[in-house]
């Protein structure tokens, strides 16, 4: 969140925040917006090496929402804009995602989480015995 409003320097040069899309001109949408941004698995897959080894893939992404207000508060829009800043950032930050990992160690241990629950979830599917040891 901090990253993609311009609070830190982006860990990929040439990477804008939303903040900078905005002041851009390339959000048609008026002078303020509001938006919700998350993490998403966009593929999972635990591999098997020669070995025997166990190695979970994962690809993250980020998705988000354009906000609107409502009686009843802040809502989901039924859809966002492609020219929404967030949006714009989001399929940034996903195209670098590898490379921000590298460098944002907040990213990285993200990942590293996504596949230690994905190897977790297989692990239980499988329905293999694992020794008294784990």
């Amino acid at each position: 969140k901090e990253l993609s409003m311009g609070e830190h320097d982006q860990p990929v040069v040439g990477m804008r925040s939303s903040l900078d899309f905005h002041d851009q001109g390339v959000w048609a949408g008026g002078d303020s917006w509001s938006a919700r941004e998350w993490f998403v698995v966009n593929k999972a897959e635990v591999q098997m090496a020669s070995d025997g080894i166990l190695v979970p893939r994962v690809d993250l992404a980020v998705e988000v929402r354009e906000q609107v207000a409502t009686a009843a508060g802040w809502e989901d829009a039924l859809v966002t804009r492609p020219d929404h800043p967030l949006v714009l950032y989001a399929k940034q930050f996903t195209k670098n995602f590898d490379l921000i990992a590298e460098r944002r160690s907040v990213i990285f241990h993200l990942r590293e989480l996504a596949k230690a629950a994905l190897l977790a979830k297989f692990m239980l599917g499988a329905d293999e015995g694992l020794d008294d040891v784990w």
